[in-house]
């Protein structure tokens, strides 16, 4: 059995984030649910890939995050109880940073980088000074989310 790689070992924890920051909560009386759809969705990509067109997901609100890894399929609906989508973009990407500064329970502390059109993950880290061969996740958000 081999050890799981940083990469992976970020991808469950980012997982697990998404399905925690996904899940329904009472009201503050305790009498109803508040709903809330999924804070993001992966999409997995190739790292020397474009990503694909996701302007049908991002007008129904959804936040897609595209990684490098074979994750299931996402399956876009229109987004209810969720911080708007610009909000959702920016919150990843600030937590990314400060879990790499001062690690975050919860958060892994992978690299965010912003995608632009016909960009790929690779070219998006390496605009950062992030190195895209490095063991640590990379996430790649579509420049239209933000």
């Amino acid at each position: 059995m081999t050890m799981p790689t940083l990469a992976e070992t970020q991808l469950r924890e980012l997982t697990a984030w998404l399905v925690a920051s996904s899940q329904d909560e009472r009201t503050p009386l305790g009498n109803d649910f508040i709903r809330h759809d999924d804070y993001g969705q992966l999409v997995t990509v190739g790292l020397d890939d474009p990503a694909p067109d996701l302007s049908a997901a991002i007008a129904l609100g959804c936040l897609p995050l595209l990684v490098a890894h074979d994750v299931p399929a996402a399956t876009f609906t229109a987004i209810e109880g969720q911080a708007k989508l610009d909000e959702r973009a920016q919150h990843v990407t600030w937590l990314s940073g400060a879990a790499i500064s001062d690690p975050l329970r919860g958060f892994p502390a992978c690299q965010v980088v912003r995608v632009a059109d016909g960009q790929t993950l690779r070219q998006a880290a390496a605009a950062r000074g992030i190195d895209p061969d490095a063991d640590r996740l990379i996430v790649g958000i579509p420049a239209a989310c933000f």
